[in-house]
């Protein structure tokens, strides 16, 4: 109880930061664009990036005398020079200095830092709330919502971090804490007699009607360009091509709703005052048990225990049952997604530690463990494990 109390105490903190108003809102899509900005939050050992020196928090600005904008771009120049024989400039901002730099075609090795925010719905959330005026903080966001310690794990079963999960079920303490009002527009029925293209289609049509009048909806589903579902904030219909838009985490512009989707609420807004920390807390707390006990029955476990399952499998084949051909990116994006998970959970503890002396030995207890875990993530990638193949068993 211990750990779960110091796990999710940190939400409580809102004292300036997580919750403050500003004078104007942002546009949609702000945040994604600032999230997909060609910035490095880890250099991958053994690359070409390793070897040139290129460090976290470096942000490329050209390549191959082109300008980067966004992450996407920076992947796709890199492609393109593949053929290149020759070396190519790259120029990197570092602190407040431009570095320049002659590379070789192909893969840089680095990972950018839109891999930090794997909460898919705190960073929809974060960017309606800019529009909204209000600035609020992603760890915090992500921490309600439960995305920043949803690491599960399900014996002979693909393992990864929440896509969505319970996520939804934990807006109320947005309307309670922010002034953000939920209204469901569509949440799918699994028993539902209907076929499921009809329901669909009638889901369909309800978001395109609150999109013409106006309305912000925030959608669960499959995007244009991503693999499984995410959270998405949809921004507009298009009656030309017949498609709703969104934006969603991995791009800097907006993209099309291209699958079913299980979930869409429009959203609003409402003055709100300041939270009670003992009440966001007594939330925070008990979204914290749920999350634990929510798998109970059907096999599944999170948290640490989901780590030591995640671990015991790195010798099974295939290292993911359901998706056998890509198994060695569905580790290698895990053990990303773990660390990012990781980072923001330490996050918060440290701030816990700051606004609550007197639980400053519980916090360490668990920064601990945390860093524990990180150690060895980071040491998985440093050696270039890879899950188990019948060659190496």
């Amino acid at each position: 109880m211990k750990k779960h109390f110091v796990w999710f105490a940190v939400a409580a903190l809102v004292a300036g930061s997580a919750c403050r108003r500003v004078e104007t809102g942002t546009p949609l899509g702000t945040t994604y664009e600032q999230i997909a900005r060609p910035a490095i939050w880890r250099v991958l050992p053994h690359s070409q990036a390793e070897t040139l020196g290129l460090q976290p928090g470096d942000v490329v600005l050209s390549y191959n005398d082109e300008p980067v904008r966004t992450t996407e771009e920076l992947v796709g120049f890199q492609f393109q020079a593949v053929a290149s024989a020759a070396r190519i400039p790259m120029t990197v901002l570092r602190g407040d200095a431009e570095i320049n730099l002659m590379v070789e075609p192909g893969v840089l090795g680095v990972l950018p830092d839109a891999e930090r925010y794997t909460g898919s719905l705190a960073v929809a959330l974060k960017d309606v709330l800019g529009h909204y005026g209000v600035t609020a903080d992603y760890d915090w966001l992500a921490a309600l919502t439960g995305e920043s310690f949803a690491f599960t794990a399900r014996r002979g079963g693909c393992r990864g971090a929440w896509p969505g999960g319970l996520a939804g079920d934990y807006l109320d303490g947005l309307s309670e804490y922010y002034g953000l009002t939920f209204r469901t527009v569509f949440a799918g029925d699994a028993d539902s007699a209907r076929p499921a293209s009809d329901v669909q289609q009638e889901a369909l049509a309800a978001v395109r009607d609150r999109l013409s009048r106006g309305r912000l909806v925030l959608v669960f589903g499959v995007w244009t360009g991503f693999n499984g579902e995410s959270w998405a904030v949809a921004s507009r219909y298009d009656p030309e091509d017949s498609l709703v838009y969104g934006y969603t985490l991995g791009s800097a512009e907006e993209v099309a709703l291209s699958g079913a989707f299980e979930e869409a609420y429009e959203v609003g807004h409402h003055s709100a005052g300041e939270p009670e920390p003992a009440d966001m807390l007594t939330t925070v707390l008990t979204q914290a048990l749920e999350l634990g006990q929510a798998y109970a029955d059907s096999g599944w476990q999170s948290g640490i225990a989901a780590y030591d399952v995640w671990i015991g499998s790195l010798d099974t084949v295939p290292f993911c049952p359901a998706c056998p051909d890509s198994g060695r990116a569905c580790f290698d994006r895990l053990v990303w997604s773990l660390l990012a998970n990781k980072e923001s959970a330490n996050r918060f503890l440290l701030d816990m530690r700051e606004a609550f002396p007197d639980q400053a030995e519980m916090a360490d207890g668990i920064l601990d463990d945390n860093t524990t875990i990180i150690g060895k993530l980071t040491g998985m990638m440093q050696s270039g494990i890879r899950p188990g193949t019948p060659e190496r068993q």
